[in-house]
């Protein structure tokens, strides 16, 4: 398995160590004869890089996901939303339809966003979403983590993996059309320069043209993301990312009153799920994006390695949208004639990052322990900015049956562009005794100011600077027989909360802590997965009413959430199982049940892909979504139990594959989540044909 590491002031972190460290081998573990090949690839992950210890999920104390790319061609996942849908404790698609960005909570909270390892999301709607094809994997690192990765939700990470040259890869052309008028291009191809294998160029690529469920809306895109690798010698790695993407889409999402979704209107009718109540020419969401990655790989001796990683990026947004006013709740949002008032928004978003993460990481022995040091420094910066604007609707229409009589000319306001700027130092240490037990520690500072500016990011006035240190640590036994018994605890915070309390001082970071016991087990010589976590979590310096300064907050609530998590993913003859279970009890800062979040929810995935026979190349796939009930945060409006069905048929050899995908395979017509005066319409029956083609 190749570790990935990464440094700072290299001579002086090898001087800290003392001149005997000597090379270790660490004991790796060895899957033989069982693996889970398919077109795309391995359909179970058995490690992932977003602990950025390189450790094998059965031997790393902490829950992890790994969505990989064989399973998000499998499920037919058009997103990065859909893509989790079948992932333990995340809690995918909270805002049904929705072209503006991906919603997932894990855990009960929202997670931070990265992208190959670095922070990808500031602020809202300045930036295109991730397409599924140009990623390699989706990791999910479960709970908090600002250990590795600085400020950030309590709810853990979420870490899409670009395809690189630095990977093996094959050439595949992939053509698919689907409901709504969808029609995709995809292309991977990879190149070897120089004919040794020490110049590689890849380009992945990507077309689409769609409409959507929703009436009078798109979601048009293309894509492109060139790399190069350099690999000079044996141990150094050298690779240069580019992307750019551009997204001509609607926003989706309408806001539509509760009576006529979840319960009926005044007049006892309900609304159909292609609800649009924008205005045809005015709704959308067109964005674009535009990137350069850097990701270096060095190793300095035997024990001493290197890895670095850095990203700057552009984004920008043309966002318009017309939405179901929030008005007339004394009539359910309708005017008493039945038609309805709408909002008419206008946004021109930009958004500009630079991020860095390095690491440096030392193997070494002490005695008989072996040890792995791992030192990183960090830095981010972004800058974003909303210039928004109202207009006044020319008249009321019916959402039954519209008549759409235009949209006004909406003026958009300048405002000063909102900054981040963080700088990390921290350092992890896997200390693994007589090869069984291991114990992590790790302990990170981080400085992180915030401001606003009207000119460059220099220039920006600091509102808001706070530093905190977070530390986590862990310890697992693994028994001979593939099973691992851990515990683990986690800190977190994130700087969220603006504003000064009743005596002038400002509010400070939110801060989170996990207390985990788990298992996980992984049968001698396969690939299968099995892990039970159990955890409790809390989030705290949340802002409550100041009953002795009304008018003011202070910062003394929480909200927690223990839970259980049950995930499997393995193989019996011919079939592929994959299924979890999540259980929580959740508590917010007034005491009722997390607004949105299900509190049980799972899901089940069983392929059937005969090897030898004459159904050979066939594969038979059906899925199930269960979501349990789901409350608004104030103790009422939730939306009831549901269970959606997916299935795949496919049929492919070694050099092409043709798959027919099914989602929500009886239409069934559902809401993602309620309040008292709103519903989310979920997503309903979607087909799609890919033909994949090696060359």
């Amino acid at each position: 398995m190749l570790l990935r590491r990464t440094a700072i002031s290299i001579c002086a972190l090898m001087a800290a160590f003392p001149a005997a460290a000597q090379d270790i081998e660490l004991d790796p573990i060895t899957v033989e004869g069982e693996f889970e090949d398919t077109f795309f690839g391995d359909a179970i992950a058995l490690d992932s890089n977003v602990t950025k210890t390189g450790a094998p999920i059965a031997l790393t104390p902490r829950a992890i996901s790994v969505v990989t790319e064989a399973e998000m061609a499998e499920r037919g996942a058009q997103d990065v939303e859909q893509a989790l849908q079948y992932s333990a404790g995340v809690f995918a698609g909270e805002f049904g339809l929705d072209n503006r960005s991906d919603w997932y909570l894990v855990r009960g909270f929202r997670p931070a966003t990265f992208h190959d390892g670095l922070a990808a999301r500031y602020g809202y709607y300045n930036d295109t979403k991730p397409e599924p094809f140009l990623l390699s994997q989706i990791g999910v690192l479960r709970g908090p983590a600002s250990g590795l990765y600085g400020n950030g939700e309590v709810g853990g990470v979420v870490n899409t993996s670009s395809k690189t040259s630095a990977e093996n890869s094959e050439n595949i052309a992939r053509f698919q059309i689907g409901s709504h008028e969808r029609r995709q291009v995809g292309l991977d191809v990879s190149h070897d320069l120089n004919g040794d294998g020490s110049l590689r160029s890849r380009i992945v690529a990507l077309a689409r043209d769609s409409e959507t469920q929703v009436e009078h809306s798109r979601d048009d895109a293309f894509a492109i993301a060139p790399s190069i690798t350099w690999e000079p010698q044996a141990g150094t790695k050298l690779t240069l990312l580019g992307n750019y993407q551009e997204n001509q889409a609607s926003p989706m999402i309408q806001f539509a009153s509760r009576f006529g979704t979840l319960e009926p209107s005044p007049d006892g009718r309900f609304l159909d799920d292609s609800l649009f109540v924008g205005e045809p020419g005015f709704d959308r969401y067109d964005s674009e994006s535009r990137g350069v990655t850097l990701l270096a790989e060095h190793r300095v001796s035997p024990v001493w390695s290197i890895d670095a990683r850095a990203r700057a990026t552009r984004g920008e947004a043309d966002y318009r949208h017309a939405w179901w006013a929030f008005d007339n709740f004394e009539t359910n949002r309708y005017n008493s004639d039945g038609t309805i008032n709408r909002t008419f928004y206008r946004a021109e978003n930009e958004l500009e990052t630079f991020g860095a993460d390095v690491t440096a990481t030392a193997e070494y022995a002490l005695g008989s322990i072996n040890m792995q040091t791992l030192f990183g420094l960090s830095y981010n910066r972004g800058e974003y900015d909303s210039d928004t604007g109202y207009g006044e609707q020319i008249a009321p229409i019916d959402p039954f049956d519209p008549v759409y009589p235009g949209a006004p000319e909406i003026a958009v306001i300048d405002s000063p562009a909102s900054t981040v700027e963080e700088r990390g130092l921290y350092v992890q240490n896997r200390a693994t005794f007589d090869g069984r037990l291991h114990l992590d520690t790790g302990l990170r500072y981080g400085e992180i100011e915030t401001g606003e500016t009207t000119g460059t990011f220099t220039s920006a006035v600091v509102n808001a600077e706070d530093n905190a240190v977070s530390g986590n640590v862990a310890l697992l036994y693994a028994f001979d027989n593939g099973v691992s018994v851990y515990g683990s605890y986690a800190e977190s915070f994130r700087q969220e909360v603006v504003g000064l309390d009743a005596v002038g001082d400002p509010f400070e970071p939110t801060r989170g802590e996990q207390y985990e016991v788990g298992m996980k087990y992984q049968p001698l010589g396969t690939n299968s997965l099995y892990s039970v976590a159990l955890f409790d979590l809390t989030k705290s310096n949340l802002t409550i009413a100041d009953t002795e300064n009304p008018g003011f907050q202070i910062q003394t609530g929480e909200a927690t959430v223990q839970g259980i998590e049950l995930e499997a993913q393995t193989r019996w003859r011919d079939l592929r199982f994959d299924a979890n279970f999540t259980m929580l009890d959740t508590e917010n800062v007034d005491g009722n049940s997390i607004a949105t979040v299900a509190e049980t929810f799972g899901s089940g995935w069983v392929t059937y892909a005969p090897e030898v026979g004459r159904l050979a190349g066939w594969e038979l796939g059906v899925g199930a979504r269960f979501a349990g009930d789901r409350e608004d945060g104030d103790g009422n409006g939730f939306v009831p139990d549901n269970t959606l069905y997916d299935a795949r048929v496919a049929y492919g050899t070694d050099d092409y594959e043709v798959s027919l995908n099914l989602r929500n395979l009886t239409d069934d017509e559902h809401f993602t989540n309620c309040d008292l005066a709103t519903c989310y319409f979920g997503e309903g029956r979607d087909i799609s044909l890919t033909a994949s083609v090696k060359f």
